[in-house]
């Protein structure tokens, strides 16, 4: 099950608790069932930009500080106003979430760090070829790390659960058209996916669901004999607005064509106008609980 599954706030309702919301319930999410691929165009809904910076903070720093539940509990009470941290905790904290956020005027890396865990955030509520997923992996300490992003794991009436590993790129240029981002994405699954999969096989091992933990096992194999079982996809954040190109994943087909159905594979364009400013919005929502 998703984290925060709960209805987007009414107006009247936004001094509740930020964490009763869902990312993807804050976004308007269109489903392009194509050959090239099946794929999702998330846009953030008119209003709602400040609640997904917020929620989107606080699931970073969930992801990044679950193995340290008392820093975590540390961090939510200065968030919310609580004392500071004594040295120790700050910098035990720090240590967990700066990787990535510790430099504001490095944009590449925050905003790759923070749409990559935008993807996180929607990739359990994203109802594609393959329904929704049972589980989403999401085990990468920096976005600079080798290995792929993300794996997402469904149920199905076979004896092995599907897969599909997943690779998030940003993307924030005009003079580079969106395909070409998802294009070399693609490729970048084609070269190193048995490798990623081996990195991510490690996790999965300590899943409680015990179906989980034999995949974990298999993954690897099932990528490189190409079965059925393994599936792929693609997300791209980026701030371009309007219309999207008629086949932004044919990239995605021709280094994937060999899976039997366009349901194995998956796309993810999210849109947030004005990324970089969105990447800030998030950094200064995660430092509330440490400074």
């Amino acid at each position: 099950m998703c984290r925060y599954r709960h209805l987007c706030e009414s107006e009247a309702a936004r001094e509740l608790r930020v964490e009763a919301v869902a990312v993807s319930d804050c976004f308007t999410l269109s489903l392009v069932a194509h050959d090239d691929a099946w794929w999702f165009h998330a846009q953030i809904n008119a209003g709602d930009r400040n609640q997904v910076a917020q929620l989107v903070a606080v699931d970073i720093v969930r992801r990044l500080l679950d193995p340290c539940p008392e820093a975590l509990d540390s961090w939510e009470a200065r968030r919310e106003g609580g004392s500071a941290h004594d040295a120790p905790t700050r910098e035990v904290i720090e240590s967990y979430l700066l990787a990535d956020f510790a430099d504001a005027g490095n944009a590449t890396r925050l905003q790759g760090a923070v749409v990559e865990h935008l993807w996180a955030c929607l990739a359990c509520d994203l109802d594609g070829g393959w329904g929704r997923p049972l589980h989403v992996e999401h085990e990468h300490f920096s976005v600079i790390d080798h290995g792929g992003d993300g794996l997402s794991i469904y149920d199905s009436d076979a004896p092995i659960l599907g897969f599909r590993l997943w690779e998030s790129k940003q993307h924030s240029s005009a003079a580079k058209p969106v395909g070409a981002v998802i294009t070399e994405a693609s490729g970048q699954l084609k070269s190193n996916g048995s490798e990623y999969l081996a990195r991510m096989s490690k996790p999965l091992q300590l899943n409680d669901d015990q179906r989980i933990r034999l995949l974990a096992g298999m993954v690897v194999k099932l990528w490189t004999t190409e079965d059925p079982a393994a599936g792929v996809g693609v997300s791209v954040g980026t701030e371009a607005e309007g219309a999207m190109p008629e086949r932004p994943f044919q990239g995605l087909r021709k280094a994937f064509g060999h899976l039997p159905t366009p349901q194995h594979r998956e796309g993810l364009i999210i849109e947030i106008p004005d990324l970089a400013g969105f990447a800030s919005e998030v950094r200064e929502e995660v430092f509330k609980g440490i400074d």
